[in-house]
């Protein structure tokens, strides 16, 4: 006679495997941990384990600002471990001074990470098994190092756009066109050394810190660097959806492969706990979320004389009266928004490639576990 699959043959209940357990690990800057609490959120509805490991500063800054432990309360699984970012407690992290935060987390939060690795066994716990996965923000080598040091799954996630990830990533061939340093010249021009953007990538839309006078420059070094080692890893996650920047995508599975689009995670999040049928409010439609986002601008629009001249750059319109600008705004902008807003709520729904691919993402945590 067979015993049920939960008892063993004297009776006594077994004890039920471990699930996975993933940490998670943001660059302490708020929209990195924000996007990094997303998907810890939909891991933890998975029922897998989830360590969320954020610097003491940003720990604060949530329990101040938002009712953090209330909701991950319901999620058993789910815990924070905090560490130190290196900073002092009055630096402001944020503005011209944000990129302080890479050399101190190189110099002051590797080590301790490993530290605290080392000594906890891997956050292995009663409960918990050892961590089985990590979901390291992409800019952390430190934290890749450590994974493949010690054999344990690395998943990158990097939180900024399929676009602005590819042309990071592309730096060498940037530079190797003589397009960066910019210098201050020929923002218009467009760079032509990113494979798939060759046609709409002027070098004013490069990232803030790429406008230095050398390569040599430290902030821009990092990120150079931080961003090429990312092929190291066994998968890689974005925050993004096919439709959207597909073509892109594209060209970054010629060099990662194992590529995650799961977003846009708020969305997606939304679209889950739907399904839990946990009550929530539901999500106002783009065209009335847009103009509660944005108020402000209207706001500062309708404060402006008529016929007033209003200088923007949005494609190639250049100059605009602020009544051309208002039309402008509440047509083709409004009407791009909703197309967009409406591909987005398809890829987190039901069969969509999002929804999919968390899926996949959640098998492929699951399929390491032994």
């Amino acid at each position: 006679m067979h015993s049920p699959n939960n008892l063993t043959p004297m009776g006594h209940q077994e004890k039920s495997p471990l699930p996975p357990h993933v940490l998670i690990f943001p660059l302490p800057i708020q929209g990195h941990v924000n996007s990094m609490l997303k998907l810890a959120e939909l891991l933890s509805l998975a029922a897998v384990h989830v360590t969320f490991l954020v610097s003491d500063f940003s720990h604060r800054r949530l329990l101040r600002h938002a009712d953090i432990h209330s909701r991950f309360s319901r999620y058993p699984g789910f815990c924070f471990e905090t560490i130190s970012d290196g900073l002092p407690d009055d630096h402001p992290r944020a503005g011209e001074r944000i990129m302080d935060i890479m050399p101190s987390i190189k110099n002051v939060t590797g080590p301790l990470f490993k530290e605290m690795m080392v000594a906890t066994d891997c956050l292995r716990s009663e409960d918990r098994r050892p961590v089985t996965c990590i979901i390291a923000d992409g800019v952390l080598s430190f934290a890749g190092d450590f994974a493949l040091e010690k054999g344990i799954q690395l998943v990158y996630f990097r939180t900024v756009s399929a676009c602005s990830f590819w042309a990071c990533f592309c730096f060498h061939e940037i530079i190797e066109a003589g397009e960066v340093p910019l210098k201050g010249n020929g923002m218009d021009l467009q760079v032509k050394s990113v494979p798939g953007m060759e046609g709409f990538l002027r070098r004013r839309d490069l990232p803030g810190f790429c406008r230095v006078d050398e390569v040599s420059d430290p902030r821009f070094q990092v990120i150079k660097n931080e961003t090429r080692q990312t092929t190291r890893a066994q998968a890689v996650i974005l925050n993004t959806f096919e439709d959207l920047e597909g073509p892109v995508l594209s060209h970054i599975r010629t060099r990662m492969p194992n590529l995650f689009t799961i977003g846009p995670l708020h969305a997606h999040l939304k679209s889950r706990l739907s399904e839990e049928k946990t009550t929530i409010t539901p999500p106002s439609t783009a065209s009335g979320s847009f103009w509660e986002e944005d108020r402000s601008c209207i706001e500062w629009l309708d404060r402006k004389p008529p016929k007033s001249v209003i200088y923007v750059s949005f494609g190639s319109i250049t100059v605009l009266s602020r009544d051309q600008l208002m039309e402008f705004w509440k047509n083709e902008f409004i009407q791009s928004v909703d197309r967009m807003a409406k591909m987005a709520k398809e890829a987190v729904s039901g069969g969509g490639s999002s929804y999919c691919n968390l899926d996949r993402l959640i098998e492929f945590i699951r399929s390491m576990v032994v």
